[in-house]
């Protein structure tokens, strides 16, 4: 056996491990069950549940050694966005793990934010989208300036239970990264449900005190960097979604009976089940290639490229399976006091989230069209 083949032996089994202690984790903590308390109590995660996964080190797994983290990487963090997946978790797990801490440990890692984050001492949201008449405006109109934000921000992950937010505004030196606290004043919330029964923020800043993080190109850059982390673990987050609706649909087909028989044991029912495994295997298969290969990478367009990939490959994957599994369950699975209703309601929450298979397909296929006329 080489040192290569040493290593790639050793980096299986510790995710292994990883997986199986936040399996574990979140399986003591309730499983699906508790997404579903969560949302019959009108609540969007549950903080001790944060404390706990700090405390088992989930957050800072993709951080690096120096910087308080893990340094394991992002294949570690799409083993821990499976098993989120597996049991709708609530909790914005790959929001903080991609995004929020993606931005702090590239542009300042040295900021007391970035341990408070991994610690689950402190919960941060990231605002950079915004909302114009025709989706997201061509130029961004939140404004930075004398130390206060004007403008708003959209579609905000974890915005209903944050702390803080990190916002990325435009400044006359060019785009920053702020730090605005959740009770600042001239700092207006409003939530917007979704289907899984979560929310996303809109944020309207007037005049709003926030202190400046980081400033110039290296913030756009690290921006796009995170923003492709999140997507690449968002596709990891649906692929256990995925694999976790097919197991319960063929748990169901198999006791659910018709005719005398299991309705598993009709040839037409056994077929679709064939090609449900097949979909959630090579979903799982080409997330956890794209997963390793961006921690490899070091040039950002092609990182970007190949979370785009995955997140088209998962997409797709989610809304068969989930769908599928909602007719192979019959009538009840119309019905909310079966699960699999709740993983086709998640699907569609994450499946939009970050573009769907449609817009990451596109931009898949345009960068293999460029190479194409580059060569």
């Amino acid at each position: 056996m080489t040192q290569v083949d040493m290593q790639s032996s050793e980096q299986e089994e510790d995710l292994r491990l990883l997986r199986e202690s936040a399996r574990t984790l979140f399986d003591r903590a309730g499983g699906s069950g508790r997404s579903r308390k969560l949302r019959d109590a009108g609540g969007e995660f549950d903080p001790d549940m944060v404390r706990e996964l700090a405390e088992a080190g989930v957050f800072g797994v993709a951080v690096p050694e120096e910087q308080g983290g893990l340094g394991m990487g992002l294949a570690a963090g799409g083993v821990i966005a499976e098993e989120v997946g597996r049991v709708i978790a609530p909790e914005p797990v790959v929001a903080t793990i991609g995004l929020g801490l993606g931005l702090l440990r590239r542009l300042c890692p040295e900021h007391p934010k970035l341990e408070q984050l991994i610690g689950g001492e402190a919960s941060l949201a990231v605002a950079w989208q915004e909302r114009g008449p025709g989706g997201a405006p061509a130029v961004a109109t939140c404004r930075y300036a004398d130390g206060k934000l004007t403008g708003g921000k959209a579609w905000v992950v974890g915005a209903a239970e944050t702390q803080g937010f990190l916002v990325v505004a435009e400044a006359d030196g060019g785009p920053v990264l702020v730090l605005a606290e959740a009770s600042a004043d001239g700092l207006v919330t409003t939530r917007r449900a979704q289907a899984d029964g979560s929310s996303l923020g809109e944020l309207s800043f007037s005049g709003t005190p926030a202190a400046e993080l980081a400033c110039g190109a290296a913030v756009q850059g690290a921006l796009s960097e995170a923003v492709a982390d999140a997507t690449a673990l968002a596709a990891a987050e649906l692929v256990g979604l995925s694999q976790r609706a097919f197991e319960i649909t063929l748990d169901y087909i198999k006791t659910r009976e018709q005719f005398d028989k299991p309705i598993g044991s009709f040839q037409v029912i056994q077929h679709r089940a064939v090609d449900l495994n097949v979909m959630c295997e090579v979903a799982q298969a080409a997330v956890r290639e794209v997963l390793m290969r961006m921690d490899g990478e070091t040039d950002a367009s092609i990182r970007a490229r190949l979370a785009s990939r995955a997140k088209a490959r998962a997409v797709t994957a989610a809304r068969k399976v989930t769908r599928d599994a909602i007719q192979l369950h019959g009538a009840v699975g119309y019905t909310d006091e079966f699960d699999i209703g709740l993983y086709l309601n998640r699907a569609l929450v994450l499946s939009a989230w970050l573009g769907d298979d449609v817009y990451h397909r596109r931009i898949w296929l345009d960068a293999r069209e460029e190479e194409g006329v580059a060569q």
